[in-house]
């Protein structure tokens, strides 16, 4: 089964379970890369040093790049800037709000986390635990980002069913 849905039909659909985390402020998405900008300064419990940096920088230009699906996991490739200069340090504080997000919506938080690697962070989602929360039956075997369209191929194997809805 072949899936594909625009960033901004994706970002339609989340907003349709609840607002997206406050410090989003923008998703797009071209060429192949989903572009987000993030304003640190609402970053709940964030340490005041983090607070007073944001501050003074302003808002976070956030690359994302789907590299690839493994064993369930979507491996993204994720770049960060301030003002044009690497931030990369910063997604370990912009995760949380994230998982704040998924907590708001019923899901486990572990669901995002962020892997520190040789070649810099990455970002791996439970894509597979993801959709095992809300199906049964149903394999992901691929994910990518096409233009501004994320493409996804589904394997169906019976019984096929949709879960009863985990939001609250």
């Amino acid at each position: 089964m072949q899936l594909q849905a625009t960033v901004g039909e994706l970002v339609a659909l989340a907003e349709a379970g609840g607002p997206l985390p406050e410090l989003v402020r923008s998703v797009r998405a071209a060429d192949g890369v989903v572009h987000v900008e993030l304003d640190p300064t609402v970053i709940p419990d964030a340490p005041s040093l983090l607070r007073w940096a944001a501050a003074a920088a302003g808002t976070v230009s956030v690359a994302v790049r789907v590299e690839g699906l493994r064993g369930g996991e979507a491996l993204l490739d994720v770049e960060a800037h301030v003002r044009g200069l690497p931030a990369h340090k910063l997604l370990p504080y912009l995760i949380g709000p994230v998982r704040s997000a998924l907590r708001a919506r019923g899901l486990p938080e572990h669901l995002v986390d962020v892997r520190r690697e040789e070649a810099g962070p990455r970002v791996v989602v439970a894509a597979q635990e993801a959709l095992n929360l809300k199906t049964t039956g149903v394999r992901l075997a691929s994910l990518a980002i096409e233009g501004d369209t994320l493409a996804a191929t589904a394997e169906l194997s019976a019984p096929v069913a949709f879960r009863p809805s985990i939001l609250p």
